[in-house]
């Protein structure tokens, strides 16, 4: 009996000593990691200072002398590096909607120009008008005849679309930089001038229409059939009324023309501006994501506490592939912490090091 109570002794101060050695152990693992992780984040933080730097990132260039751009990473245990990567290009995308930019140009070269369809349909429409009016029985009445000719005009329709398309297309070429502030004010004016004149004109329209009605009434309120006859044939009201709109419909025609000629030349303008300004941002995204990966090939060995198997991603705000719900997504390019050394290290090109990496958009 002694001898077991000697044995149990000594088994339960060997079991103390394996969990003090396991604890000492653990607490041990757990400073090292503790250690790596704030090694990480140093060599992270610097990192991203580099990033920012050979991206050009922390120019300030918004509101107020504000920084567009910035770098944030954070360290995954076991994984890597993440760095999340806004840029001005992403501003820049969205001023003007880019991601549906694309498919509104293809849509627009196999589309008819809307301004020129409705200048033909007006050209062909005319002849035809005045056939009707001509065939007209006599017994119809004259004023009604008159009523129909201003009915059938599109003038207003026309005219005013035409110069709300006008001030659309400037204001898209203010926004695209491709005129200055003195130009857009010009056009403005332009273009205000031209809603006026055209206000004007169908203020008139409006206003013979009128007349024509009072002169329809009045006849429509003779006593007698002599009596109206008399009295159109001593006043004759609906000539001078026909010579009113001759002249109404000469002077209007000149200024729809302008207004189709305005919207059309802006509407060409704008469109060929957008399609410079897209194409200069793609131009200006390859060449970001050429500097990244020069700038991983010159400086990502100062991510010295990275493991061989770890890897670094890179995500950039706001630059992935369009989508058909109109959400903007991310672009995500994922490379491997082996390969960055070898490029570093001269074994592979920045360009090898692109082409090894894995890229979607999320």
């Amino acid at each position: 009996m002694k001898k077991f109570s000697q044995f149990k002794s000594i088994l339960q101060s060997a079991l103390r000593w394996i969990v003090l050695g396991s604890s000492l152990s653990l607490t041990a693992q757990l400073s090292a990691q503790e250690l790596d992780i704030a090694a990480a984040q140093r060599d992270l933080s610097i990192f991203s200072g580099i990033l920012e730097e050979s991206l050009r990132l922390n120019e300030s260039t918004g509101l107020f002398g504000m920084s567009l751009g910035g770098v944030e990473a954070t360290y995954l245990f076991g994984q890597g590096a993440v760095f999340e990567i806004r840029s001005p290009l992403a501003n820049r995308r969205n001023r003007m909607g880019l991601a549906s930019l694309s498919s509104a140009m293809q849509a627009l070269q196999l589309r008819q120009n809307p301004f020129e369809a409705v200048r033909l349909s007006a050209a062909s429409s005319a002849p035809q008008t005045a056939a009707l009016v001509a065939a007209a029985p006599e017994e119809e009445n004259r004023y009604s005849q008159l009523l129909n000719r201003i009915s059938s005009i599109d003038f207003s329709l026309v005219a005013q679309s035409s110069v709300q398309q006008a001030a659309q297309s400037a204001r898209s070429l203010r926004a695209l930089g491709d005129v200055d502030d003195a130009s857009y004010a010009e056009l403005e004016a332009e273009i205000e001038g031209l809603r006026e004149l055209i206000n004007e004109n169908i203020e008139a329209l409006r206003g013979l229409e009128s007349d024509i009605r009072a002169a329809r009434l009045a006849e429509n309120a003779a006593d007698s059939q002599a009596e109206s006859i008399a009295s159109s044939t001593a006043a004759d009201p609906d000539s001078a009324l026909s010579v009113q709109l001759n002249s109404l419909l000469e002077a209007i025609e000149p200024v729809k023309e302008r207004a189709l000629e305005k919207a059309a030349e802006l509407k060409e303008r704008s469109e060929r501006a957008e399609r410079e300004y897209a194409l200069a941002w793609q131009r200006d995204l390859e060449l970001f994501r050429e500097q990244i990966y020069q700038s991983l090939c010159e400086y990502g060995g100062s991510l010295r506490t990275l493991a061989g198997d770890e890897y670094v991603s890179l995500v950039l705000k706001g630059l992935g592939e369009d989508q058909g719900d109109g959400r903007r997504t991310d672009e995500v390019h994922v490379v491997s912490y082996d390969e960055i050394a070898s490029c570093a290290n001269g074994t592979v090109s920045a360009s090898g090091l692109q082409q090894s990496s894995t890229v979607y958009s999320y």
